[in-house]
Order: structure tokens, then sequence, then C-alpha cells
């Protein structure tokens, strides 16, 4: 076997041996799917990676002190990106999704120093043809040869892609279909989103944020469609019941209403598509008030819930999070924290309800911070 040169002066070889999981032998365990060994510099690795400190420049690990050492239950194509990456040398780009995957499984189990990988995931990122995938997911008939754009929430995350996130988050709130959950592309299950992002409950793993948002689609769809039952219901004349009945016979004859029963079983993105082909006059015999444009109205209830969530942000997401382990003095530097500052601030543009959504301390704080500034002025 070959060694792949990494480093011309390395003065350590790493054996990396890659586990097929889902081949077993006659004792149920895995079998090597391939084996590679690469030089590289002990110095480098070890400035790199906490795992590699403590394994080889303490006395309390025997590897300290041998030319080789041996890594199992890995990816070889993701360590040698990985390899590369912090001797500064020509890059891999040509790998697949399951590789990000396993890049991202080895920066923690060998607690690397991710905002080195970052760089690389980005321009990962802009080869892969995203918009396909993303075209793809919206078809009936898919290409099971495409990625599922889904598998792009936790990379994204983990290698701090605010761009990608923001638009996988907005994707899944307006185009899934009942409860929000993440999916994996590999085995390692302990490859998730933070709990307040991701929450597991009957074996069920779901977005916490997400969901959050995707209810506050429905609430907005079905506030704005519901002005004119409620002018109707309030109204005095007599052709008031056929007019609401004509109105909510075609909303539903369209296939989005009642909303919270039709929210069940269809995305939100499908429900803006239907309100398109809204269309609605009462009898000419009805009077004034009962001859508005309702088809105008409808349109305005489409336009603010498509426009309303740009997806989650990362720098707000960061921004937020509580800084100290002393939750009063977490809670007094709140005051310090300018939402015009952080929407401002983040490296992709977005509008206050991704701030809301993404919002990563307590509630009550946000809560009340919201509550000041609409009462300073008519915000959100």
């Amino acid at each position: 076997m070959a060694t792949i040169v990494i480093a011309e002066d390395g003065d350590l070889t790493i054996e990396v041996i890659e586990w097929d999981h889902s081949i077993r032998d006659e004792n149920n365990k895995a079998v090597v799917r391939k084996t590679q060994n690469f030089q590289v510099s002990r110095g480098t690795l070890a400035e790199s990676s906490e795992y590699f400190t403590i394994l080889l420049r303490t006395t309390n690990f025997k590897e300290a002190h041998k030319p080789a050492v041996k890594l199992e239950d890995d990816s070889v194509a993701s360590m040698q990106i990985w390899f590369q990456i912090v001797h500064g040398v020509k890059v891999t780009y040509d790998v697949g999704l399951g590789e990000v995957w396993h890049l991202a499984a080895a920066g923690k189990k060998y607690r690397m120093n991710m905002t080195e990988l970052s760089p690389w995931f980005a321009t990962w990122y802009d080869r892969q043809d995203i918009d396909r995938w993303y075209h793809n997911a919206l078809q009936e008939n898919l290409l099971s040869t495409l990625p599922d754009p889904r598998l792009l929430l936790y990379p994204c995350y983990t290698f701090d892609h605010a761009k990608g996130f923001l638009r996988i988050t907005r994707f899944c709130a307006y185009r899934d279909v009942g409860h929000i959950q993440e999916v994996r592309a590999t085995r390692h299950y302990d490859l998730h989103l933070p709990p307040r992002v991701m929450r597991e409950a009957a074996h069920r793993v779901g977005t916490e944020q997400l969901n959050a948002a995707r209810g506050r689609l429905r609430t907005i769809v079905h506030r704005d469609l519901y002005v004119a039952n409620e002018e109707l219901l309030k109204a005095s004349c007599k052709c008031k019941a056929e007019t609401l009945f004509g109105y909510e016979k075609r909303l539903t004859d369209i296939e989005v209403w009642p909303i919270e029963k039709v929210f069940q079983k269809s995305s939100m993105a499908t429900t803006i598509d239907r309100l398109a082909k809204f269309s609605y006059e009462p009898h000419s015999s009805a009077c004034r008030d009962c001859r508005k444009d309702y088809k105008a109205l409808v349109q305005v209830a489409r336009e603010k819930t498509k426009r309303y969530f740009d997806g989650l942000c990362l720098d707000c997401l960061d921004a937020s999070k509580p800084k100290t382990s002393n939750t009063d003095t977490d809670y007094w530097s709140h005051d310090d924290l300018d939402e015009d500052a952080i929407i401002y601030g983040c490296r992709v543009v977005h509008r206050q309800p991704t701030w809301y959504f993404s919002y990563m301390g307590r509630r009550e704080a946000r809560d009340e911070f919201l509550r000041e500034k609409r009462s300073a002025k008519n915000w959100y």
C-alpha cells in the first residue's frame, strides 16, 4: 500500500482504517472497506486537534513516542481532506455529501478546530449544483442521484455556512409537510443540531425553532384570510350569509380552508400556490359592503405569508446564545443586545422574524425586548 505524502518533511505516519458497516463478518462485526497510510507532521496535527495534542504531546499515551498511529472507523477520504487543510497543501473538493458528513464526524471525534474547515466547506458548497438539488426535491419523481437538500442542515450549521443555513431552514419551513424533522447522511446519531434548534421526542427528531416558524406562517395566513369572515359576521345586511358562504366555499374549493385541517397534509408553499388561484365575486344583488375585492384581500395574505420568514440566521443564533454560566449576568447583558445591530451585522440579509426565531437566549428576555420595541414604535 502506497503512502500518501501530505507533508514532505512529515515525521508521523497515520494509518486510517475505514470500516463498512453494511457488511458483517461471522462475528457480526463490520468488515474493513479500505486502509490508507498518510505521511503527516506530528506538530501540525497536535496544533489543529485537542485529541492529537493529548495523544502526541503527553506521556500518557504510547503513541507519543511512536512513528506511526492507527485510526480506526474513519473515512479515508474525509481524513485526507483534513490532513490537506491543516498542512496547507492542495485540497480535494471532489467528494459527495456523505464525505462532508464524515468530515464533520471526524471534527467532533478528534476535537478539530472547525474554523479551519469552514473555508473548505464554503468552497465545496459553491462547487455543487445546489439549485438543482432544491429543484429536484420539489418534483414528484425524485432523482435518487441527487441529495435531499435537508441533508445540508447539519453541515451548514457545524461548518458555519450562514447562506446555506438560511436557505435550507427557509426551505424546510415552507416546503415540509407536518412536523419538520432532521435527516442524516451517516450512521452517526450524535451529529445533529442543538436542542433548541432540534428537539427529540417520541423517536422523532424535529426542529423546535423551525416548527415554531412554520406554525407562525399558518397563523399569519389564517389571520389575514379571516379578515373577510370577521367583517361579514359583524355586518347587518341580508346578503352577508350568502357572501360569507361563497367566500369560504371558494377557499375550500382550492383546498386552503379550513387552514388548520389543510396544514396537516399540505406544505405552506403548496398553500401559497393554491391561493394564487383564488377568485370570487359576490352576487350582483349583494350590497356595496359585501361586494369588495376578495381576491385582493387573499393576495395580500398570500404575499405577507410568502415573504415572512427568510430562514434561521447563524449569526443571530450565536449573538443571542447565553455567554456565561451566570444567568443573572446573561440577563443584564441582554440589555446591550441591540436588535438592529444584530440584523445589520449578519452575513446574510434577513428581516425581523428571522431574528425572532433564531433567538437562543431565554424566551422571556426576548419577549420583553419585543414589548419595549413595540411600545416605542409600530415595529413588527
